[in-house]
């Protein structure tokens, strides 16, 4: 191993150890703006912001299409998420469950994505569960989206039963031995388990993906 492809892997494996340690812990229209409106101006966002948030407001209460209210909403929920208003988001994604008929990718989204960046752990694995009942369905759909079983697998490692998600993690390497996404989850959880040379293959690994791919 050369010098240049040493100092590669070690930032890569940095950059995951940063990455893992950040947050992870992963209403009808008159009540959604109640809450949207406490929350947002609880915290500093630009002027900028908070004018895509009114504007979103509006454009959710106005639109009486399901599809484009929900596309709407997830605007929204992305917004309140990207300032750490996790709360607010996941009261939108029971929003969105409640206008689909059919279980939503996009309340799937919010839900995981508060999960991974709720400050407080008990609150995440609440939100890794609402997570983990719209992708299941959704995987009933749709069982070869490995996109989805990824974040399936993902909240199962908080569940009752972590073993379940790691399986499920190399049951997408067996499909798909060049997925990135398994690859990186099963490197970070090595590192959360002090594993850290299996990590270092792990990155490795990915570092050889994306060379070959560039």
């Amino acid at each position: 191993m050369t010098r240049s492809q040493l100092i590669l892997i070690l930032g890569s494996v940095a950059l995951a150890v940063i990455l893992f340690q950040l947050p992870r812990s992963v209403v009808e229209n008159e009540q959604l703006q109640e809450v949207t409106e406490t929350e947002s101006h609880s915290m500093e966002m630009p002027q900028e912001v908070e004018s895509q948030i009114n504007d979103l407001r509006r454009l959710i209460g106005e639109k009486e299409n399901i599809d484009k209210k929900a596309n709407f909403a997830h605007a929204l929920a992305r917004r309140f998420l990207d300032y750490g208003v996790v709360d607010s988001a996941a009261s939108i994604a029971e929003d969105i469950e409640k206008w689909k008929i059919i279980p939503s990718e996009l309340a799937a989204d919010i839900y995981f994505t508060a999960y991974e960046r709720s400050p407080d752990p008990e609150r995440a694995k609440k939100y890794a569960e609402k997570a983990r009942a719209v992708l299941d369905q959704l995987l009933d759909k749709d069982p070869t989206n490995l996109f989805l079983k990824n974040r399936l697998a993902m909240t199962l490692v908080v569940s009752e039963n972590p073993m379940a998600g790691i399986s499920m993690l190399r049951e997408i390497l067996n499909q798909d031995e060049t997925n990135r996404q398994a690859i990186l989850n099963l490197g970070l959880l090595a590192i959360q388990s002090g594993q850290f040379e299996r990590a270092r293959e792990r990155f490795e690994n990915l570092i050889s993906l994306n060379a070959v791919r560039s």
